[in-house]
């Protein structure tokens, strides 16, 4: 019996669409799985922050108890709320940014009139390292204590204000008549998924008497 070139024809042709039917097939799942992979890290990434201060409360305790003892002896920075523990370096430079929270030269200091101005990098938490420091300031709350260890003192500022500005503005270096304590970071974005260079994250605090 002589073959059918039609029939030929039409199984090559079958053959080439069920090859390209597969190939879409596996496209089309691939990219979904890319999706679904990208979208659980953006999640996570998002998340981490508020991760972290859920499952610190114990790191918290520690430093609301570290806060009321004798054993800050050097000029630190600390806020439980936000899982701050720094020291405060003299100076707005990258050395000191890279050690601990700069205290901005021409700034006030503790305990007189004037804005104290302290700086610190916003890196991920995870990252090691002590560039790492204030990468929760942007999950402070108003009232939140923040305290100050300077000369011996210890100093209690209470958040007020949380705004970003650009890092050019005369706000972020802006001197006061007044007691104040402004922290200064890079700005998140996308609730802490992204860091901004050319934003700045601004806390300004006002002192209130020792308890």
């Amino acid at each position: 019996m002589v073959p059918d070139p039609n029939l030929s024809v039409d199984q090559d042709e079958n053959k080439k669409r069920s090859l390209g039917s597969l190939i879409l097939y596996l496209g089309v799942n691939v990219v979904a799985i890319a999706l679904i992979l990208t979208g659980l890290s953006l999640m996570f990434w998002i998340a981490r922050p508020y991760a972290s201060l859920y499952l610190s409360s114990g790191q918290r305790e520690a430093l609301i108890k570290k806060v009321s003892s004798d054993e800050i002896n050097e000029n630190r920075i600390v806020i439980p709320s936000v899982l701050v523990d720094a020291p405060i370096i003299e100076g707005f430079t990258k050395e000191a940014l890279e050690i601990g929270i700069g205290h901005v030269k021409g700034s006030a200091v503790p305990g007189e009139d004037g804005n104290v101005i302290l700086a610190g990098h916003n890196y991920a938490y995870f990252v090691n390292g002590e560039q790492n420091l204030f990468s929760l300031l942007h999950l402070i709350k108003e009232g939140s204590k923040i305290y100050v260890f300077y000369e011996g003192k210890r100093y209690v500022y209470y958040a007020k204000d949380k705004k970003t500005v650009p890092r050019d503005s005369p706000e972020v270096l802006i001197p006061t008549p007044y007691p104040q304590l402004t922290l200064v970071a890079s700005a998140s974005s996308w609730s802490s998924a992204t860091v901004s260079s050319t934003r700045r994250l601004l806390i300004k605090a006002f002192p209130k008497k020792e308890e």
